[in-house]
């Protein structure tokens, strides 16, 4: 008869799923507070236990390090953000000004929220990170905007890793100050521009108030 374990003998988890998402929740929510008000580099994993109300110890049984959790946190607020986009879209807007206004939303969130610039710019898996949460809904803005015949693009996969990738270093140079912040518009237009849209309807798009 087994010690431990169902009426088959199935070994039992110490904690189950609902209670380790939950804890994780907690750690990552504990994680955005902490790291929203203090910086990632200034924070220390027992400010985020400590917020969290949970023991020092428990942290590592869901991060291994401080830039694990930072890493999860963008990669949450990235598909959150990438959801908000899509329902903040207005019903007759059209697809270049979908992709243009998206993407000068998230080059400006990246340089305004401190886990997202941090994340972009310094995290070595950011690149996958976006093609994988936000490059996904960007692959499908532009096959749209291809079957519609607005957009002129030959390969939608190397087109998202290029405009991604472009993001990411423009970032950096903003906040490193090599860059204006108005050069986000300057990329908006080279990317709208390449992919065939008129000066005069980028114009219009980078003149959209995004508040």
């Amino acid at each position: 008869m087994p010690a431990m374990g169902d009426q088959h003998g199935a070994p039992q988890p110490k904690i189950n799923h609902k209670a380790r998402e939950r804890t994780r929740g907690k750690l990552l929510r504990a994680a955005r507070t902490v790291m929203g008000s203090k910086g990632i580099d200034a924070t220390a994993i027992n400010d985020i236990t400590e917020e969290a109300g949970l023991s020092f110890g428990s942290f590592y049984n869901y991060f291994s390090s401080k830039e694990d959790v930072a890493r999860a946190v963008f990669q949450e607020d990235a598909l959150l953000m990438a959801d908000l986009l899509d329902a903040a879209t207005l019903p007759d807007a059209g697809i270049a000004e979908v992709v243009g206004v998206n993407r000068r939303r998230t080059i400006h969130r990246g340089l305004t929220d401190p886990v997202w610039g941090w994340c972009m710019i310094h995290s070595v898996y950011s690149i996958n990170d976006m093609v994988v949460t936000m490059g996904t809904r960007l692959a499908r803005d532009l096959e749209t905007g291809k079957r519609a015949g607005v957009f002129n693009v030959k390969e939608i996969d190397a087109t998202v890793d290029c405009v991604v990738g472009g993001m990411l270093y423009l970032l950096r140079q903003i906040l490193e100050g090599a860059r204006p912040a108005t050069a986000v518009e300057s990329m908006v237009h080279f990317v709208l521009s390449g992919l065939g849209v008129s000066s005069e309807e980028i114009e219009r798009i980078n003149s959209i108030d995004l508040q």
